[in-house]
């Protein structure tokens, strides 16, 4: 039985992913693609022209999740792509009819993680895509990055140097900043998704969407201006190099305690949706 209902999961999710995948929903990606080459890729490409070193190939995505133009836009297309998220049509008829509520909440948790996964798969393939003309396949921060404000030192101030700034090259490898942009990113999103399910459960999805357009304007703000209370929202958990200074090793949040606000945050609300599973439709 319980193997049936993993199947059963497994399936539901899968046919949502697929649905997703076939929408014209994807189309708004391609958006996201002129704002990632405009803001991130065509300012590292004139770096490397100007420096004469080419750039790791995970340069600019490390640049995209640690942007805060970026991880303000990507949710808000995010949640105009899950708009219709958790979805009545055909979905909740075949649960209606092969399976429990609790099922079918648990599919759309799973979906939830699943596009959030995709949505950075998609984002780290892009980046390379779009910067193969000017990078290589190192694993170490580039001279490029590294030497640039040496090299130029009257442009100190410009906006490329923000885009791998002192805070992650000084203070951890390029690998680990991969890992942490990565999974940060996802957690982030899941945790928006989640929101919209809850509220949804309660038939209170027009709340779930004000809920995540605050969590995104406030934490967008809260980061730009550095607030002491930043590390109530998400977004300065996501964003990899607002937790250290450019020198100090000491960090100003120690980078666990992101993964654990996310952890606890996701957790419960997966729980509760979850208990709220038996009374949906009922409302």
């Amino acid at each position: 039985m319980a193997l049936n209902n993993l199947k059963t999961i497994w399936k539901l999710s899968c046919m949502e992913v697929s649905r997703f995948v076939r929408s014209t929903k994807i189309i708004i990606l391609a958006l996201f693609v002129i704002f990632i080459n405009i803001l991130i890729v065509e300012p590292l490409r004139a770096m490397s022209i100007s420096t004469g070193y080419k750039l790791s190939a995970f340069e600019p995505y490390v640049a995209i999740g640690n942007s805060g133009m970026i991880v303000l836009i990507l949710p808000i297309l995010f949640l105009v792509i899950i708009a219709d998220f958790p979805r009545e049509g055909e979905s909740l008829y075949f649960f209606n009819i092969r399976c429990s509520k609790r099922i079918w909440v648990l599919s759309q948790i799973l979906y939830a993680i699943m596009i959030s996964v995709i949505l950075a798969f998609f984002v780290f393939v892009i980046s390379l895509l779009l910067s193969l003309d000017f990078t290589d396949w190192s694993m170490d921060y580039s001279s490029a990055v590294t030497k640039y404000v040496s090299m130029f030192p009257e442009r100190a101030g410009e906006y490329v140097v923000e885009l791998v700034p002192e805070n992650l090259y000084n203070q951890m490898s390029l690998f680990q900043t991969l890992i942490h942009t990565t999974l940060l990113l996802i957690s982030y999103l899941i945790m928006l998704s989640m929101l919209l399910l809850v509220f949804s459960l309660i038939k209170k999805k027009i709340i779930g969407i004000f809920m995540d357009c605050m969590l995104i304007v406030l934490g967008t703000i809260a980061s730009a201006v550095r607030m002491r209370n930043m590390w109530l929202f998400p977004m300065p958990h996501t964003i990899t190099w607002l937790h250290y200074t450019e020198y100090s090793s000491v960090p100003l949040l120690p980078i666990g305690w992101s993964y654990l606000y996310f952890g606890i945050i996701n957790l419960l609300l997966m729980v509760l949706a979850f208990s709220l599973s038996k009374q949906y439709n009922e409302v």
